[in-house]
């Protein structure tokens, strides 16, 4: 096991057992708005490139008044300590080759293999909490949101207000997105990463789709398929972020 590998697998130990994982990132300022704790109103979590920014971007967007959110830390830890405390939770879902392949893309020193181990560890775990939280598959949130918002709060009983899946409201979400995404990087707009559609990273895609081929690399898809379809079909799945 390399070192690289040695630190993945202790990050994603850590980031299934909440007491372990609260314990440590309590302790970064930069991460404590987005941790669960007990004024959290709603949970938002998935995979990378799982569409995470636009699930939070719209739902914020959507609301008449501030909603305390949990999101983008991307462990089951999140889900698993909402569950205990009863806090709605949305858990995002993407296909597993599509949110690896877009992981690697923003991240280029993830290798395809360490992407879909991450994956796994997430889902499985997160899996055994399915009856204490709502699936977003990533085709809802990117294409009818509100259909998906409106779930939450038939599970729950909360009264978040829906999101518009209007031509205006996407391009607001996805404003924001931009807006945010240059302040963080000195006002460049970086294709690569920001979480939105990109002719650039559907070539990149195209370009590591042969590394899916190597046979550990196809066990891992293997289960992480499994997982994904664990929680329940629906239609035209597939998706462009």
């Amino acid at each position: 096991m390399t070192k690289g590998d040695a630190r993945e697998w202790a990050r994603r130990f850590v980031g299934r057992h909440p007491f372990l994982f609260y314990n440590f990132y309590r302790l970064r300022p930069g991460y404590r708005d987005l941790l669960v704790d007990r004024r959290t109103q709603i949970v938002i979590e998935g995979f990378p490139r799982s569409g995470n920014t636009f699930a939070v971007v719209a739902f914020e967007q959507a609301q008449r008044e501030s909603v305390r959110v949990a999101h983008h830390l991307h462990m089951p830890a999140q889900v698993i300590r909402a569950a205990r405390w009863g806090i709605p939770t949305l858990l995002l879902a993407r296909k597993p080759t599509d949110a690896a392949l877009s992981w690697v893309i923003r991240e280029p020193g993830v290798p395809i293999r360490q992407a879909l181990k991450h994956y796994v560890s997430f889902y499985e775990k997160a899996a055994e909490y399915r009856d204490a939280l709502v699936v977003g598959f990533f085709e809802e949130v990117t294409r009818d949101y509100g259909t998906v918002l409106e779930r939450v709060n038939a599970k729950f009983g909360t009264g978040f207000s829906s999101f518009v899946h209007s031509e205006d409201n996407v391009n607001c979400v996805f404003d924001r997105i931009e807006e945010v995404h240059r302040a963080m990087h000195g006002g460049r707009l970086d294709e690569k990463v920001i979480a939105h559609p990109s002719s650039v990273k559907a070539g990149l895609k195209d370009a590591l789709k042969k590394e899916l081929e190597a046979p550990e690399v196809r066990e891992l898809t293997a289960r992480a398929e499994a997982v994904y379809d664990s929680f329940g079909p629906v239609e035209g799945r597939g998706g462009v972020l």
